[in-house]
């Protein structure tokens, strides 16, 4: 099947992300949002494995706003040695499981049918196990739901052909990661005891991401920390305008979704401290490495040229370019000059910040086409 340049430019962008050192969570999680834009699908999760395909954690490209034990027990339940040994078998002969239906015909009577596919609209799925150095150390899993058609052929062979970059990811990365300055922003009014008592919409949204980037036994107690973090930050702010010694009323939280920081004020000035509430604000970044790949997708540029200018976004001086690419330092001048020349602008420190506005552009319309 012949690919547009739009499809080509996707799986290039899956290759790339995978390649780029990020930390493994993370573009994990970007793997299963971006993916949709190249195999459609929706609800997709990624499990780590033991060698016998046991799950041992879960990470999803979509938020529960309730998440509960109930998904991981389920799945627990369901996934007994012999449906284990079942599906290892068919991975010894097949590089995808195209739904559970295969190795186990009552998976539609299942609890993990009913109770779990059902509630995220999980009908039709595609499973691919990640290897590394030969053994299974994840799970990918696609989804649609009823109303749309089966994952096809194709579709099959291209997700197996993605599976070594995934694998690649997985080996490693993420040191010193850098991040954008430009993220969303969200309040929350809180009492000085710590009682949430309104959340805006984006602010609703980013706590989510905060509190549930991994769908696990101990996902409870991950949200738990996050606010009773949060409360501590409003006693912080109370002792502190009472004379005390306290810590400053901010927190930095990094999970596989990104950086997340929460700084605490006052919203009003009333007297009574009992009717004093106080804004929290939650700052998300993301890596800047990603928004940076993201922007590059569909941009006119060749590939050697999007790696140029992912370093030269980054402030990587041409000198420096040239040994990571190993090129010489005209031919990187001269790769340099064409960014500048297709992209329309006239010095390096024009490059990052149209980048960055072509991602938030971008990033947004993609979410709202997949879901």
């Amino acid at each position: 099947m012949k690919q547009n340049p739009k499809h080509s430019n996707a799986i290039a962008y899956l290759r790339q992300l995978c390649c780029s050192g990020l930390d493994k969570e993370t573009v994990i999680t970007e793997f299963l949002r971006a993916v949709q834009t190249v195999i459609p699908s929706g609800s997709n999760t990624f499990s780590g494995v033991d060698e016998k395909l046991n799950p041992t954690y879960h990470i999803a490209e979509f938020v529960v706003d309730e998440l509960d034990e109930v998904t991981p027990l389920v799945l627990a339940g369901y996934l007994t040695p012999e449906r284990l040994s079942l599906a290892a078998v068919w991975f010894r002969q097949q590089p995808v499981l195209s739904g559970w239906k295969l190795v186990d015909e009552t998976f539609f009577m299942s609890d993990l049918y009913n109770l779990v596919y059902r509630r995220f609209d999980q009908h039709h799925a595609l499973y691919a196990p990640v290897m590394v150095d030969g053994k299974p150390v994840g799970m990918l899993g696609l989804h649609r739901s009823r109303q749309q058609k089966p994952f096809d052929a194709y579709e099959q062979v291209l997700l197996a052909r993605l599976l070594p970059y995934v694998a690649h990811a997985l080996r490693g990365g993420g040191n010193g990661t850098q991040y954008s300055d430009n993220g969303s922003l969200g309040m929350i009014v809180m009492d000085t005891q710590g009682t949430i008592l309104y959340l805006t919409n984006e602010a609703k949204s980013l706590l989510a991401l905060a509190c549930q980037p991994i769908l696990s036994l101990d996902a409870r107690n991950q949200e738990d920390q996050v606010l009773s973090k949060l409360t501590q930050l409003c006693r912080d702010l109370q002792a502190i305008f009472q004379g005390k010694h306290a810590a400053p009323p901010s927190w930095c939280h990094t999970n596989d979704r990104g950086r997340f920081t929460f700084r605490a004020s006052w919203l009003n000035r009333l007297n009574n401290e009992q009717d004093r509430l106080i804004s929290m604000t939650i700052e998300h970044q993301e890596p800047l490495v990603l928004k940076i790949l993201r922007a590059l997708q569909c941009l006119p540029l060749s590939p050697v040229q999007k790696q140029v200018a992912v370093l030269l976004a980054q402030g990587v001086s041409n000198e420096k370019i040239g040994e990571r690419l190993n090129i010489k330092l005209s031919t990187t001048k001269e790769h340099i000059s064409k960014i500048f020349a297709k992209l329309n602008i006239y010095r390096r420190e024009e490059l990052l910040p149209l980048l960055l506005a072509l991602e938030k552009q971008s990033h947004y319309q993609t979410t709202r086409l997949v879901r």
